[in-house]
């Protein structure tokens, strides 16, 4: 009971605690999402931790000064080009699927780890910041694409904004919308959905590229919000907890936030 106890304070206890749970909560979220967009249309996603790291590293490639523009047309700039990057990162997976019947939960899973060694390669390499003293991490991003801080002195910031929009725009979307109603017949019987007139192929497309962004934007958000540059432990399992994150909101979308938020509880809790 004692344990307990200081679980739940180290976890929403103070301002502090509330500021450090909630910021863990925001990757949970969009990869919650990224799952369940997915697990809703059966195209099951397990890579959305290699997507995550598609859109961290396109966020370091473009954030680090190769554009110069104001803050608000950089940070939106910033989460296009890592949506886009994590949404390319299942065009692979999709195209095996649907062209030729091969599993997507091997593809994506094993796709995590090829991913994972690009990064690797890319910050051991060419993408190394000279000024990093031999550590493996890329320069830092310009301060125009660091998110704003949401409460001083915290490291909560405005993806959490991005994050509770994402998961209402998906909410309505699922719920009324034609593109809504696809994934769920998709979902529930893929057969007669075709029977119906519901291209399974083009349908599968757009859920594969909008989970894959919504896992890209993660990967955004804790580089552009959190760390400030890319480095090889940027995610402690974000891609994979997102699946229980999603699972345990019974793949709602607006059930994610909450059951983010929970289980980043536990963890800030446990961790203090």
């Amino acid at each position: 009971i004692d344990a307990f106890k200081m679980i739940g304070i180290g976890a929403f206890g103070s301002t502090f605690a509330i500021s450090e749970t909630f910021s863990r909560a925001i990757p949970l979220m969009l990869t919650g999402l990224a799952a369940a967009i997915a697990f809703r249309a059966q195209f099951y996603n397990i890579g959305a931790e290699g997507q995550f790291y598609c859109g961290a590293l396109a966020v370091t490639v473009v954030g680090t000064g190769v554009i110069d523009l104001p803050a608000a047309v950089m940070i939106p700039l910033l989460f296009a080009c890592g949506s886009l990057a994590g949404a390319l990162a299942l065009l692979l997976p999709w195209y095996l699927k649907t062209r030729l019947s091969v599993d997507e939960v091997v593809t994506t899973l094993l796709l995590n780890f090829v991913i994972l060694l690009l990064v690797s390669f890319a910050l051991e390499g060419p993408m190394r910041d000279p000024m990093s003293m031999g550590w493996p991490q890329t320069a830092p991003i310009v301060d125009e694409g660091i998110l704003p801080a949401l409460i001083p002195r915290t490291r909560l910031h405005a993806g959490l904004y991005v994050a509770l929009a994402m998961a209402a725009v998906l909410w309505l979307v699922l719920r009324y919308t034609v593109f809504g109603f696809k994934v769920k017949a998709m979902g529930l019987n893929a057969q007669a959905a075709r029977h119906a007139g519901i291209p399974p192929a083009k349908t599968l497309f757009w859920v594969a590229m909008l989970s894959g962004a919504l896992a890209g934007a993660a990967g955004v958000s804790e580089v552009a919000g959190l760390k400030g540059y890319l480095t090889l432990d940027l995610s402690p399992g974000f891609g994979y907890t997102g699946i229980a994150v999603a699972m345990l909101a019974n793949l709602h979308p607006l059930g994610i936030i909450l059951s983010a938020i929970f289980l980043a509880g536990i963890s800030v809790g446990a961790d203090s």
